[in-house]
């Protein structure tokens, strides 16, 4: 009877692994926005990109990009049945794909329930038509993103809750359909994010709760370094005698993606309220991959100087001095890759060849969870209050407790290279225990 209930015990974990595993993207991306009125097949572009975000589920159906409804919300690619029957031979390979949703010409604003709701029907069908993997929330422009009055990390302005709420919705429903994690991602402008660390603009760092209330669901988190002018750096790190950073500069980058992954309070007087920043691991370094795509454009060399220093594996390539490296750093991402394709751009697939260059080559078919599966020794376990983990290969790292059902049920900050966590307060069952880097199962009997 023992020997039966042990085996049914490690038949429930591998159910639980598994399903987490699904979840999770590869251990490095190169995430590549994917043009869809273009006719390059997706099933023809670069193996090095494994994340390809279908753009756009864009909410402009009369190409005033200042009027538009949640309502007209629609994709409308150049081939349609090409489009999917190409999305599972790029799945059966490894890669994902995800769809990105506004973009600069199709964003929309949610002003109500019924606009909510709206948003949500429409993205569930588009799910359960294309079979794609997760979503990018990618709002752009002012009318869009912008508050009227104060608002904070907690109680955002009424249309970024609303979307706040449909990409809950969206997770659950994708969770209790697909049996997986939705793939969440956004790419939102610098302005509407590190943007705060300047106080010149009341609009300043407007997506920033957004980002917080759902920092334990958002995957990839790709800032456009790009179209954005000048940023600020952390108060009080090191800084030139301006105390701003220009795109398209090593600097720039670096800066804006500490700023991401540090967290800071906004000098936004109108926000309130601290953002807490996200992992490195959740962090992709966004670039266009042509200079004719807009400013900010870095060359290859430039690219990889920038990564290798944030990551702790190059010398610093500017003015700026880290604070901090970040070798888990999770990759890069481009506008586009139609344009990365493009021997008019620099060469042919050169942006690709960067990401290659720091990462070297990705095996697309294993997730982060099943590289390191085995790596986090929990004890004692099974347990009925308290379990004990060995911390010292995470340090700095926030562990989350995940139930059978993909909740997470508790987040803790790793400060010490043991770490104890009291479970008593949860249910009988098995839970997953994962950080950047390392998973474990634990089961809890009382």
């Amino acid at each position: 009877m023992n020997f039966l209930k042990s085996i049914k015990t490690l038949t429930i974990i591998g159910i639980v692994l598994s399903n987490l595993i699904q979840a999770q993207l590869p251990s490095k991306v190169l995430v590549g926005y994917w043009h869809n009125w273009e006719t390059l097949r997706i099933k023809d572009v670069d193996d090095r990109y494994n994340v390809i975000s279908l753009s756009f589920l864009e909410a402009d159906k009369n190409n005033s990009k200042d009027d538009n409804s949640i309502n007209d919300l629609e994709f409308t690619p150049y081939n349609a049945t090409q489009l999917k029957n190409d999305i599972p031979i790029v799945q059966a390979d490894g890669k994902k794909v995800i769809i990105s949703i506004g973009g600069a010409n199709g964003s929309f604003k949610l002003r109500n329930t019924t606009d909510k709701n709206t948003f949500v029907t429409k993205v569930k069908n588009f799910i359960t038509e294309y079979n794609v993997d997760g979503i990018d929330i990618d709002i752009e422009r002012t009318i869009y993103i912008c508050q009227t009055g104060n608002h904070s990390m907690s109680s955002p302005a009424i249309h970024i809750q609303y979307l706040i709420d449909g990409v809950k919705e969206l997770l659950t429903w994708y969770q209790s359909t697909y049996n997986k994690k939705m793939i969440l991602t956004t790419a939102p402008e610098v302005s509407y994010t590190t943007g705060a660390l300047s106080p010149w603009n009341s609009c300043n760092g407007a997506f920033l709760p957004f980002i917080e209330q759902l920092r334990d669901d958002i995957d990839l988190l790709m800032i456009q370094l790009y179209n954005s002018g000048s940023i600020y750096s952390l108060p009080g790190y090191s800084a030139n005698n301006s105390g701003a950073y220009n795109e398209g500069t090593e600097d720039f980058v670096i800066t804006t993606t500490e700023a991401a992954i540090e967290g800071f309070t906004p000098k936004n007087t109108s926000l309130t309220g601290t953002y807490s920043g996200l992992p490195a691991n959740k962090i992709v370094v966004a670039l266009p991959a042509c200079a004719n795509a807009g400013s900010g454009y870095l060359t290859p060399t430039k690219i990889k100087n920038a990564v290798k220093y944030l990551m702790g594996t190059g010398s610093k390539p500017g003015s700026y001095t880290l604070s901090n490296s970040y070798p888990t750093l999770r990759g890069l991402m481009t506008w586009s890759i139609n344009n990365d394709a493009k021997s008019t751009c620099g060469g042919t697939y050169t942006f690709a060849q960067a990401f290659e260059d720091i990462y070297g080559t990705i095996d697309n078919h294993h997730s982060i969870s099943e590289i390191q599966l085995q790596k986090l020794n929990i004890y004692p376990n099974p347990s009925a209050n308290n379990i004990t983990i060995d911390s010292k290969e995470i340090l700095g790292e926030t562990l989350t407790i995940i139930d059978f059902n993909g909740r997470v049920v508790k987040t803790i900050q790793i400060t010490t290279s043991t770490t104890t966590i009291n479970i008593g307060d949860l249910s009988n069952g098995f839970y997953t225990a994962k950080s950047a880097l390392f998973v474990g199962k634990i089961i809890l009997k009382k």
